[in-house]
């Protein structure tokens, strides 16, 4: 049916008076991934017979746990290869809920609970329930490039905040970005996203400052989503990773399995 007629259509040469008008969406102006840009250039040349070490991408060395292997091995001789629930299968969402109580003393209903393919999925759907067309959402001027990729792809004015001497933003640089905005007569800060231990400088909040930032987003109205996807990469001697939902119940968190699961895990 249709893929017929697209490639019957395709035979006939599209004449100048067949081609539409069209023009790409000011949502799409934004900057490529230049990781991605590295790793396609990596792979034309290891394609061309070149032989490449791989570090641009924040990928382990070892791969995924052997038994997530072996399930995942079983599930799909079993044929499981259709649609499941849209928020992920109850008992693995019921075992992070279990998680969190463990690792964090917090108590999350599996009604919070989302999972998606990759954390982008998540940004996007945090995103997008979270923050409306022009709205002001800050990020730490050194931050995960897709943050502002994501924000500005869904309308959102990405706003940068200066990073203090441990690359950290914390609730006093939040609070003077948030002045300096009322001062300029500017819309106030909407959402605030940041990572702890953050993507790429390894910079960590401490517990008390990411309580006092917890604090000051619900004192202020601010949505913050709080991405600890790297809470089990932390160096001996460093802060806690402590989770944003200690301190509130607000934060939106995005974790996952892809970091916390592989680096010297079997």
């Amino acid at each position: 049916g249709g893929v017929l007629a697209l490639a019957q259509r395709a035979r006939k040469p599209m004449q100048k008076s067949d081609t539409p008008n069209l023009a790409p969406s000011r949502r799409s102006a934004i900057r490529s991934f230049k990781v991605m840009d590295v790793v396609a250039k990596a792979d034309r040349l290891a394609r061309a017979g070149r032989e490449i070490y791989h570090l641009e991408v924040g990928q382990p060395q070892s791969s995924a746990p052997q038994p997530a292997i072996r399930v995942a091995q079983e599930q799909l001789a079993a044929d499981r290869c259709g649609y499941t629930s849209a928020r992920g299968e109850p008992p693995l969402r019921q075992a992070i809920a279990d998680m969190y109580l463990r690792e964090y003393g917090v108590t999350v209903s599996t009604d919070r609970i989302h999972l998606t393919p990759g954390s982008s999925g998540a940004f996007t759907i945090a995103f997008m329930a979270a923050f409306d067309v022009g709205d002001a959402v800050a990020v730490p001027a050194v931050c995960y490039p897709c943050y502002r990729n994501l924000l500005q792809c869904y309308g959102v004015e990405v706003i940068s905040l200066p990073v203090d001497a441990k690359y950290n933003v914390t609730a006093a640089v939040l609070a003077a970005g948030q002045h300096d905005r009322a001062a300029a007569g500017l819309p106030a800060i909407k959402g605030l996203i940041l990572s702890s231990p953050a993507n790429p400088t390894g910079a960590i909040l401490t517990p008390e400052e990411l309580k006092a930032l917890c604090e000051h987003c619900d004192r202020t109205g601010v949505q913050f989503i709080s991405d600890e996807l790297y809470h089990k990469i932390v160096f001996e001697g460093a802060p806690r990773a402590a989770c944003a939902l200690e301190y509130s119940s607000s934060p939106i968190i995005i974790n996952g399995f892809s970091k916390a699961c592989s680096y010297g895990r079997t």
